[in-house]
């Protein structure tokens, strides 16, 4: 960046010397104004403006704290001129259309995300309730728990939504209107009332409805929500057009965790993709700030809970992220029906989801606050997220010390097991986790320390490995492997990339060593990359305790080219004498995807009381593609 801008005032003070004029950069021609995302290390943002300014472009805002700034131009080459300059990561487009201006700005869009998929999330107006015990609440055994602790007010929860009406009868005792905002085109407005929904907009009620699931006050009227004792704030990030840009969100995040909020929930995805691409270029510059903003949130003290979506799908088959839900420090949602069956609209995945929460569906829906001191009924991951993230609210009441991983880790280990049900061969896994409910229903009681010890009880350490010695694993043990070069090795792994992709991360998550495939880098990417086949690596046999819940839980990277075609895998097996089982398997998918180090866990209670071998295993199934997989930090645990 710094020699471009040298070379730049060198000519200009050589033009002034000799009197000639130097004539301003050809931009491209002018199309309206798009809002970008330009990304950079964090704390670099100064430069950057400078560059957004030189090619043609105006900073919106800045979010120097992450490294993304937010930028308009009309000139259509502003986002490859910008990839040129040197320290920008990323650039790309956070909408499909030209930022709205004067009128166009309030002008709801005839199918836009909010009008299609909000909209029907709102029922139909009921008469004012008097508080009576919901279906919703005894199955979460809320109810109960009011009595114990129904919440703190020094325990904020954000509600990035539509707006929130903060006057409503049910919600203005809870309601923080001096922490609440509008981050509409992705920049805070404090001025007052701006937090409100747009009367207007589609969906406008949304977020009040959100609101009161969360926290409608216990007075005696209306309904009460989860956490009735906790503060709400308004965070509005939906656009009067209908859209919640990436812009919006990474706004609401960064004022969410710059305020102290314990919680923040979102029933909702980043507009205008419903699932984001990598291989994309302004679909990756998406994920990159969205997921920036939550894990700075994170590291502020901040849990962000999210709806798994609407859509039916199995999220776990889908290469796109549903944002933010789909993010390793989000919390995704799924819903579940008064039969503790998944709603028929929810979206599930065994490595995806974590929990889930009351949603709502033709049998029953949920009773809750809309705008002007209105109750509605409501449905939909929408209504499942804040009842979670009241949860999560009330745990943070119980536990002011908790950080957002100590919350994320009791909201799991505390949900109520919920089987999948009988006859759906969709839902894969246990009654402890599995793809349609995750961990389980999420219990406010619990959370409050009703019944018994909400704190997760005593883990022991069955076994564990950071590979940093050899400790017994086998490469190869049955002799079936396939696997012509690139086989599974215990060494340092050195960096690989494609086109600027990690194919092989030249990191570990502890320590120098990890198992991996092919640790030399070669002299080009594809020199030592798993090939021909399938490699495996077994482990000693592992005595596991018998009762109480075992858990397995390792740190992988799976990087891959479009040419794997969606074959190859990472796979882990638990080996008994009885068989072997699948308890995690990752795929690879039809774009190009960058290798980076993350978690995953299994429940391996079903194999309780019986030695184990676990057996890992990569295979490059697609014949002659580029993969790369690694496995570092093996750990199994016990709990009674």
């Amino acid at each position: 960046m710094r020699q471009p801008c040298g070379l730049a005032i060198s000519v200009l003070a050589a033009a002034a010397l000799s009197g000639s004029i130097v004539a301003p950069p050809a931009f491209g021609s002018p199309q309206g104004v798009r809002s970008y995302l330009v990304i950079s290390a964090p704390g670099a943002n100064d430069g950057i403006a400078k560059a957004v300014k030189d090619n043609g472009g105006t900073v919106h805002n800045s979010y120097a704290q992450i490294g993304v700034l937010v930028a308009h131009s009309g000139a259509s080459d502003f986002a490859s001129r910008m990839r040129s300059v040197g320290g920008v990561q990323k650039v790309g487009q956070t909408r499909e259309t030209d930022v709205p201006t004067g009128a166009k700005a309030r002008t709801p869009g005839r199918d836009s995300v909010a009008r299609k998929y909000l909209e029907p999330d709102m029922g139909d107006a009921i008469a004012a309730p008097a508080e009576p015990v919901e279906w919703n609440m005894q199955m979460m055994q809320a109810d109960k728990a009011w009595a114990v602790n129904p919440g703190s007010k020094s325990v904020t929860v954000g509600i990035l939504d539509t707006g929130v009406q903060g006057t409503h009868e049910d919600l203005r005792d809870n309601f923080d209107a001096a922490n609440s905002v509008s981050c509409l085109f992705g920049k805070p407005n404090t001025a007052p009332g701006a937090w409100e929904p747009d009367s207007f907009a589609p969906a406008a009620g949304h977020g009040t409805s959100v609101a009161g699931i969360i926290a409608a006050a216990k007075n005696g009227k209306g309904t009460v929500g989860v956490a009735p004792g906790v503060r709400i704030a308004s965070v509005k990030v939906m656009e009067p057009t209908g859209y919640m840009y990436a812009e919006n969100v990474v706004c609401g995040l960064i004022w969410s965790a710059e305020h102290g909020f314990k919680v923040t929930n979102h029933s909702y995805y980043v507009d205008p993709w419903t699932f984001n691409y990598p291989n994309n270029p302004d679909q990756d510059v998406v994920i990159e700030a969205v997921r920036r903003a939550v894990d700075y949130a994170h590291g502020k003290g901040t849990l962000t809970v999210a709806a798994a979506g609407n859509n039916s799908v199995n999220l776990d088959q889908e290469q796109g992220l549903f944002l933010p839900g789909d993010l390793p420090n989000a919390v995704s949602v799924t819903a579940a029906n008064t039969r503790k069956e998944l709603a028929y609209y929810s979206n599930y995945g065994l490595d995806t989801v974590e929990v889930t929460a009351p949603g709502g569906d033709g049998y029953a829906m949920i009773n809750t606050t809309g705008l002007n001191n209105g109750y509605t009924t409501f449905h939909g991951t929408s209504a499942s997220s804040p009842h979670a993230a009241g949860v999560a609210a009330l745990l943070a009441s119980a536990h002011p010390q908790a950080g957002p991983a100590e919350l994320r880790k009791m909201l799991l280990a505390q949900a109520i097991d919920t089987p999948c049900p009988s006859g759906d061969s969709r839902c894969t896994g246990t009654p402890a986790r599995n793809s349609h409910f995750g961990e389980g229903v999420t219990n406010a009681l619990k959370a409050v320390g009703g019944g018994t010890d909400p704190e997760p009880g005593p883990e022991t350490t069955v076994y564990a490995d950071d590979f940093e010695k050899s400790t017994g694993w086998t490469v190869n043990s049955g002799g079936t492997d396939t696997a012509t070069a690139g086989r599974f090795e215990l060494a340092d792994p050195q960096a690989t990339s494609y086109n600027g992709l990690a194919m092989q991360p030249d990191a570990t998550p502890s320590g120098s060593r990890a198992l991996v495939t092919g640790a030399a880098a070669g002299a080009s990417v594809g020199d030592n990359d798993l090939d021909g086949g399938v490699s495996t690596v077994t482990a000693a046999p592992v005595q596991l305790p018998a009762g109480g819940r075992i858990t397995l839980s390792l740190s992988y990277f799976l990087g891959h080219l479009a040419n794997s075609a969606g074959a190859d895998h990472l796979r882990v097996r638990a080996v008994t004498a009885e068989g072997s089982t699948v308890v995690f398997e990752k795929k690879t998918g039809v774009a190009d995807t960058a290798a980076a180090w993350q978690t995953a866990t299994a429940d391996l209670s079903a194999l309780a009381g019986k030695p184990v071998r676990v057996v890992i295993e990569a295979a490059d199934a697609a014949g002659g593609s580029l993969v790369e997989a690694g496995v570092d930090d093996l750990r199994i645990t016990h709990r009674r």
